[in-house]
């Protein structure tokens, strides 16, 4: 359940989100509509996301404010790749978080 106040519980919800989306990209995911040039290049940055996630640093919130933007990369890859509504969970809830967490 996600709480109404900035906890160390929200920030690991936020985590978890994370290693859902981390849980997705395969070898095989497509990235046609993307500005990445590999899994590998993505997943480096979800790790480095998730290590300041882990420092509870606002600046991960925005890198993946922005991953989870409308039409953004994660939304445009989980509609490639077949997962569309587990995407829209995910992003249902890390909104949520989000604005619990920036303020």
């Amino acid at each position: 359940m996600i709480s109404d106040r900035n906890t160390d519980g929200d920030w690991n919800a936020v985590i978890k989100i994370l290693e859902a989306v981390k849980s997705k990209i395969t070898v095989e995911t497509d990235l046609l509509w993307t500005s990445y040039n590999s899994v590998e290049e993505l997943t480096t940055e979800i790790n480095e996301i998730e290590n300041l996630l882990r420092e509870k640093n606002n600046k991960a919130l925005e890198l993946l404010g922005y991953l989870f933007a409308p039409t953004g990369t994660l939304q445009e890859i989980s509609m490639q790749n077949e997962w569309i509504q587990e995407y829209m969970n995910l992003s249902s809830e890390f909104d949520t978080l989000y604005k619990i967490l920036k303020t």
